[in-house]
């Protein structure tokens, strides 16, 4: 983990000091605008990190971090845009081209395309859809007998990442979003929380209790319950809201299925102990609960092989973003088997959400912000 924050801060200290190394040259003869503008690119760049860090809480620091954010979300692209102007600039020296200062109209681009993309992303973002899944489990004829009429429906919340960025109101809006469709239960499966840092645990228990599922509100811990602070208090927040938390747990539901909630893969990095197997987690489960289908929770789709060996027909899981942001999306296209959406292998129904919220930019351009939306129909399994 260390090594990653160590290796992701000097690709941002490069990616920003590029970008003003580049301003700084095109602008030349500009008068203030050219220190501004750099002065600006330096502020936002180390906004973002050194805020989100240090955990400031006042109305300027929080304003300042969500401006970073933004920023932080526009880099990749002004900083590809500027290394593709560095080379046509080198191209058109050796090709004896001279060259204009200032370049206007690649200032321009370099800030005014990444702008649009970012707001259109922001926007993209801040308007979660409503997913729906139809899923046909085989299972005995007591439990089908008892879904003959209508199937069992589920609302799933992931990656909501509530915050300094993302606060309560997005929840609010998720909550609206499911309320028509009247779920049995509603399941969230890592990282509601970013930090804890005016967290408003009274607003998101208000939320919640928009919707009062007959068979509550489920949560598992996701890496960033842990990130964000002592597990334990992460933990308590998610119960004070109204959550019921499985931390490598499990519980028979309505007698018609065992819904078990992993503790997050990533957990060992911060408390030193791995998490429980399936196995060690179910080995307490009583014989006569052993022929109700399983469902799994678990924050990362890292570990389906496992979950079908344990016979589970269901596992809803998040944390991939599906990239969140071009051309994050095919990084994780190549590291998990199922990085969004249905996956049915081996008798295993794997469902990824892309999340409701978004970590760190506050924008998405590889998929919508969406709540899900699971009907399981159950039927009676053949003879």
């Amino acid at each position: 983990m260390i090594k990653f924050f160590v290796v992701t801060g000097f690709a941002l200290v490069l990616a920003n000091g590029w970008v003003t190394w580049w301003l700084w040259r095109a602008l030349d003869h500009t008068g203030w605008l050219r220190p501004a503008l750099c002065l600006t690119v330096a502020v936002l760049g180390a906004s973002f990190p050194l805020l989100y860090k240090l955990g400031g809480d006042s109305a300027p620091e929080v304003w300042l971090l969500r401006a970073g954010a933004f920023w932080l979300g526009m880099l990749f692209y002004v900083f590809c845009l500027v290394l593709l102007m560095d080379i046509w600039g080198l191209a058109s020296r050796l090709w004896a081209v001279p060259p204009t200062t200032p370049r206007w109209g690649a200032t321009l681009m370099v800030v005014g395309l990444p702008l649009v993309i970012g707001c259109a992303s922001w926007l993209n973002a801040a308007c979660p859809v409503v997913r729906q899944y139809d899923l046909t489990i085989h299972t005995s004829n007591a439990v089908s007998r008892q879904y003959t009429h209508s199937p069992l429906v589920l609302g799933v919340l992931a990656d909501m990442h509530l915050g300094r960025i993302i606060t309560a109101p997005r929840l609010v809006r998720a909550m609206d979003l499911l309320a028509p469709y009247k779920p049995d239960a509603i399941l969230y499966v890592g990282d509601i929380l970013d930090d804890h840092v005016l967290v408003d645990v009274e607003a998101m228990a208000a939320a919640l209790a928009r919707i009062q599922p007959r068979l509550g509100h489920w949560a598992v811990p996701g890496n960033h319950e842990y990130i964000s602070g002592p597990i334990d208090d992460s933990l308590d927040i998610l119960r004070r809201s109204g959550m019921r938390v499985l931390r490598d747990q499990w519980h028979v539901l309505d007698n018609a299925f065992v819904l078990a909630g992993r503790d997050d893969i990533s957990g060992h990095m911060f408390s030193g102990s791995p998490r429980k197997s399936l196995k060690e987690i179910l080995a307490d489960l009583p014989p006569e609960h052993g022929d109700l289908p399983l469902f799994v929770m678990d924050h990362q789709p890292s570990s389906l092989d496992e979950a079908r060996t344990a016979g589970a027909v269901l596992e809803l899981s998040g944390h991939t973003h599906y990239g969140q942001l071009w051309p994050f999306h095919w990084v994780v296209e190549n590291l998990y088997e199922n990085p969004l959406g249905l996956l049915i292998k081996n008798g295993l129904h794997s469902v990824v959400s892309a999340g409701t919220g978004t970590w760190g930019p506050p924008m998405r351009n590889t998929s919508r912000a969406e709540v899900l939306v699971v009907k399981v129909h159950f039927t009676p399994t053949a003879n």
